[in-house]
């Protein structure tokens, strides 16, 4: 239930600001669909290693951050957040590149309200090989291919389904 209200906080601030910003930037840059603003969920057997994607705005440009799990080798999963490196939204594609990856116990999707909530959370180790994904936009979602050197993908195929927003 906790997720659940954090993801429904972090769609709401980011309609929040997402809509003012891409308001502004209709009339800037006609190329910019601002309907794939917002959070995508890949789920996974375990509800706690899903997969997220979370696209917003910065400067005028379409942005994304990348939340997923990794396996640690028969000790369960590792987390990661990172920025969505060469991010490229055309017509129906998609693609993007997951770099150097720092891996902690615990989930990195996750709102902080005031600093001193912050945990303190050290890493649990490095992933460095990139993660490739390329793929379809679809109506409320993607549907992507993950490539990677030392096989460091979750899965080799990813759905992933626009979440909605609940108001």
């Amino acid at each position: 239930m906790r997720n659940i209200s954090i993801l429904i906080l972090l769609l709401s601030l980011i309609s929040c600001n997402s809509d003012k910003k891409t308001m502004e930037l209709k009339t800037e840059d006609k190329k910019l669909n601002s309907e794939l603003i917002g959070i995508y969920e890949y789920r996974t057997e375990n509800k706690s290693e899903n997969h997220y994607i979370v696209i917003d705005t910065i400067n005028g440009k379409l942005s994304g951050v990348y939340f997923g799990t990794e396996d640690s080798g028969g000790h369960g999963v590792f987390f990661y957040g990172n920025e969505m490196e060469n991010l490229t939204l055309e017509s129906k594609n998609i693609s993007f590149e997951i770099g150097r990856r720092e891996l902690y116990a615990s989930t990195r999707m996750r709102i902080i309200k005031n600093k001193k909530d912050l945990e303190i959370d050290s890493t649990s180790g490095v992933s460095k090989s990139r993660l490739k994904y390329k793929g379809d936009i679809l109506k409320n979602g993607f549907k992507l291919t993950c490539k990677s050197e030392y096989g460091d993908c979750w899965w080799n195929e990813m759905s992933f389904y626009k979440l909605s927003e609940q108001k």
